[in-house]
């Protein structure tokens, strides 16, 4: 047992130094840009998420075909409520995906839904967007997220609520938006 020591000893170094090189040398999130709209898909982007991370999804069997609609699973029903929520919607016959930002069941009443920010001047609107207005709130709740910039849900000239303010809000969102953009090749 006394000469297996050493190579014991050895294994941990070296696994304790492989990790530590793996974490030192991830490659970290960066900002996507807002205005580079774009919804191309890459064959290695589309294999990654359908084997690696399409489990962490449901998907939503009634979307209508050649569509699939994922939502995290991850998220609770009380979460999702009281939040503003991304959805990723594949199109595999024309290899794009979209992004889709859902509002909360608690903020359905409010005809005049805006998302603001606290590092963009414009606010945005919820309310008949369409996906090129979907991708650019993607993009700026993703990038204010990683800069730990507040985002505000506002009703009219009202504020509803700061978003993503506690950790598992947070982390839903930037699960979802990371792999987004992963998969259209921003990040």
């Amino acid at each position: 047992m006394k000469e297996s020591s050493p190579l014991i000893k050895g294994f941990l170094i070296f696994l304790v130094l492989a990790i530590g090189l793996a974490v030192s040398t991830a490659p970290k999130p960066i900002p996507v840009d807002y205005r580079e709209v774009s919804f191309k898909t890459s064959s290695d982007s589309r294999i990654y998420f359908h084997n690696v991370r399409s489990y962490y999804y449901d998907i939503d069997r009634l979307s209508k075909r050649p569509m699939e609609i994922y939502r995290l699973k991850r998220i609770g029903e009380e979460r999702a409520s009281e939040s503003l929520n991304f959805d990723i919607i594949r199109a595999a016959a024309i290899d794009e995906a979209f992004i889709f930002a859902r509002v909360g069941t608690a903020y359905e009443q409010c005809d005049s839904l805006t998302v603001k920010f606290e590092k963009y001047p414009e606010a945005e609107d919820l309310t008949l967007i369409n996906s090129e207005r979907n991708f650019q709130i993607a993009a700026k709740v993703y990038t204010s997220i990683l800069e730990s910039r507040p985002v505000y849900l506002c009703c009219g000239s009202d504020t509803l609520k700061q978003l993503y303010v506690d950790k598992a809000s947070q982390l839903d969102a930037e699960i979802a938006l990371e792999d987004y953009f992963r998969l259209t090749l921003k990040n």
